[in-house]
């Protein structure tokens, strides 16, 4: 698959999101019904809990002159309640906060040189709690780490700044910048490698086709599901996915994916919409062809219908219905989805619900049954999966490190690059049990008890105490690896059990330990 630019990427994103704003619920934020925009009412406001700007969120409309030199005064570009990423109204303005129409710098048009460059200009914490520079003795909770901590010398960091290839990912591609049909592992690492601004099916933005392996086939470590057979009966069929064709009552056609169990069930999570450079729809992410290889339908076929939201295809037209009739089997490339357990109020996450899962509780029943399409496990009384999810989501880079210890060694890549390595492939061990997604330093890891140096040392950076504490929790490495503990003490941290009477961790308090990771004083399970 070739290349496409980040430009084309948003242009698709934004016609997603435009598209879904249109079908979304009346505004609820606007008693007056002044504003004919939909509901926006989520967490991701311009200044959550703060007044409206006059400006968007860059002031990019700051002291705009008229054609004669004079300056007219400032141009007002946000509109109130508006949100500059996702949910967008159809009187929408809050492309102004991050794009030039005309005078950008760049062909992807944002008012500053770079992604990174954009991104930071606002998430440095002009936009209340969307600071990724926070000091980490004060957002520890926040699940992802920090890109700025007070100890720089001390700090491991996600280098998002366009410093490093995507092929730089350890566990990743050591071979070169295309393999298996992947078509970004060249390119520059930064903020959008991991996060959608213009929309996700996932929390925090988090992209959902990263390194553009939604696209990639399965076999090649992907999400994509590639000659998946077109069947009319699903009694009787051996195949793991298949793509049931029923002719509805009115004699409209539709074809949906289904999963193999007793009996198939229907799967109704979201397919993945793009296409490659060609324009024979041989390279749309979903698609249907023909026994013998052509195109059957795709999203520009005149009278088909493809719903990626809720992932199927289907006709109200008699040309549609001969082009869906002719398919034989289908293309099929899913999003990345992470789900969190976020409380809505302080906008924090439960990082336990990653390898305990999350109480039920704190999902409605309307989330609760969206998670339950997407895959993820409802249980009598928790949410299991998250962990799982985020931990997949990792290997879209991290691609050696999604396995598990029984599988021996093994490697994506060949035995050239085979090792054995921890499980990571389900609840109980995740990438985010032992790591943060955006940066550590000596304030934000913990000793093998769960403790901080705010919990060993108080708050007070004055005192010889807190500097001391500072200097045992720095890690020996200077690149400590994203880790939420010093050193190697994650491994006393998990190996406290029954499992490790040689290096059992007896520094311990047991009622702290129910899943094998210590609590820190304040009683919250990390």
């Amino acid at each position: 698959m070739r290349k496409f630019s980040l430009s084309f990427l948003f242009a698709i994103m934004l016609f997603g999101m435009f598209a879904a704003a249109a079908l979304a619920a009346p505004n609820t934020q606007d008693p007056a019904n002044n504003n004919p925009a939909p509901d926006i009412s989520h967490n991701d406001t311009i200044t959550p809990g703060a007044p409206t700007p006059k400006e968007n969120a860059n002031n990019t409309g700051d002291g705009i002159n008229d054609q004669t030199g004079t300056k007219k005064g400032d141009v007002v570009k946000a509109l109130q309640g508006q949100n500059v990423h996702k949910a967008y109204q159809n009187n929408t303005n809050s492309c102004a906060s991050c794009h030039q129409t005309h005078t950008a710098s760049g062909k992807t048009l944002l008012f500053a040189d770079t992604v990174y460059q954009t991104c930071t200009a606002c998430h440095d914490g002009t936009l209340g709690f969307a600071n990724v520079f926070s000091n980490p003795k004060d957002t520890a909770l926040d699940g992802a780490g920090t890109f700025g901590g007070s100890h720089a010398t001390n700090m491991s960091i996600h280098m998002a700044n366009d410093a490093v290839k995507i092929k730089a990912a350890p566990g990743g591609n050591p071979v070169g910048d295309t393999v298996a049909g992947s078509v970004q592992w060249g390119e520059n690492f930064n903020c959008a490698s991991c996060h959608a601004p213009h929309g996700s099916y996932s929390d925090r933005l988090l992209s959902y086709n990263p390194n553009g392996m939604g696209a990639v086939p399965v076999a090649d470590g992907g999400n994509q599901l590639v000659d998946v057979p077109v069947v009319t009966d699903l009694t009787g069929q051996t195949e793991a996915f298949v793509l049931f064709k029923e002719t509805l009552g009115d004699g409209n056609v539709k074809v949906s994916l289904y999963k193999k169990g007793t009996p198939y069930t229907l799967v109704e999570s979201p397919w993945l919409y793009g296409y490659g450079s060609r324009t024979d729809g041989l390279t749309y992410f979903a698609r249907l062809v023909k026994a013998d290889g052509t195109i059957a339908a795709y999203q520009s076929t005149s009278g088909v219908y493809f719903d990626y939201q809720k992932g199927s295809v289907s006709s109200n037209s008699a040309a549609g219905v001969t082009a869906l009739n002719s398919a034989a089997k289908g293309v099929i490339s899913r999003p990345y989805i992470v789900k969190m357990d976020i409380n809505k109020t302080t906008h924090k996450s439960n990082q336990a619900a990653y390898w305990s899962g999350a109480p039920k509780a704190n999902f409605t029943a309307e989330e609760q049954a969206y998670l339950t399409k997407l895959g993820f496990t409802v249980g009598s009384s928790t949410v299991t999966g998250l962990g799982k999810a985020m931990s997949n989501y990792c290997a879209a880079c991290h691609t050696d490190y999604y396995t598990s210890s029984s599988a021996g060694k093994t490697s994506h890549w060949g035995d050239e690059y085979a090792a054995y390595r921890h499980s990571t492939n389900s609840d109980s061990y995740t990438c985010v049990r032992c790591h943060y997604s955006h940066g550590t330093d000596a304030e934000l890891m913990m000793d093998a008890t769960g403790k901080r140096v705010s919990d060993i040392a108080g708050t007070d950076t004055t005192t010889d105490a807190y500097k001391t504490a500072v200097t045992n929790m720095t890690d020996a490495n200077k690149s400590s690896a994203l880790k939420k503990f010093t050193n190697m003490s994650v491994c006393w941290a998990c190996h406290n059990s029954s499992h490790a009477e040689s290096i059992k961790n007896t520094d311990t308090r047991p009622a702290d330990h129910p899943e094998g990771m210590p609590k820190s004083t304040d009683g919250v399970q990390r």
